[in-house]
């Protein structure tokens, strides 16, 4: 099974690869059978290894996980912006923030899906199936790190801060599910900081339209792709 499913996800970063760099932003039948695949196998993997267990509703884990997110977003901002007073008055925001959730209800419900089938197959399924085959942990973080990465068009679009904060994020997830072999951590860590970049996003759109409405709408046509195959 360890051998199908690293065949796939090789042939499917390649795929990735090939769609991001060449622009071809639409998603394709190709990747979509793949996609499919690795799902499959990575549920199945994960089932296996007893992961879908009531620890999934730890409430330290997902304490952790809201708690880690927000860091990793602080972080993230910093890099990006390299300044103080943006991250701090950002970082704060949660009256903001909490407003933007309620307002996108559908667009949350696309993340969290988004993030749980990401980790599924990158984490629990790619990172630690490439553990038991090579035996390095490093070797297994540093590799899946770099294929998830290939995996978003973003990584080659927005320069060289955000192709090294996203690097720098998908390295901090891998090393965190390696130690804690929690899902329920990695995903909402995941989950906390792509909304809490959205929210920024939308600030931005706001501030350059003047709408509220059309900043949503602008938002939610960007982050329509489905999971994985059009990123």
């Amino acid at each position: 099974m360890i051998t199908v499913f690293l065949a796939l996800w090789l042939a499917y970063t390649g795929h990735a690869l090939y769609r991001n760099v060449t622009a071809r932003g639409t998603g394709s039948a190709v990747g979509h059978i793949l996609q499919l695949g690795l799902v499959i196998l990575a549920i199945w993997w994960t089932f296996q290894a007893g992961l879908f267990t009531r620890a999934l509703w730890s409430p330290l884990d997902i304490t952790l996980g809201l708690v880690l997110g927000h860091l990793l977003f602080g972080v993230s901002l910093f890099i990006t912006h390299r300044h103080v007073g943006d991250v701090a008055r950002h970082f704060v925001d949660a009256r903001g923030m909490v407003a933007f959730v309620k307002a996108t209800p559908e667009l949350m419900v696309r993340f969290a899906g988004v993030c749980v089938i990401e980790e599924l197959v990158y984490r629990a399924g790619a990172q630690d199936m490439l553990m038991h085959r090579t035996g390095s942990p490093f070797v297994a973080i540093v590799v899946t790190a770099l294929c998830f990465c290939v995996l978003h068009q973003h990584f080659f679009q927005n320069g060289w801060a955000c192709a090294l904060e996203f690097l720098l994020f998908s390295l901090i997830i891998g090393m965190v599910y390696y130690h804690t072999y929690s899902l329920t951590i990695v995903t909402l860590a995941h989950l906390i900081r792509n909304v809490e970049s959205a929210y920024l996003e939308y600030c931005v759109l706001r501030e350059e339209n003047n709408d509220h409405e059309e900043a949503l709408r602008i938002l939610s046509a960007r982050n329509a792709s489905p999971a994985l195959e059009s990123p």
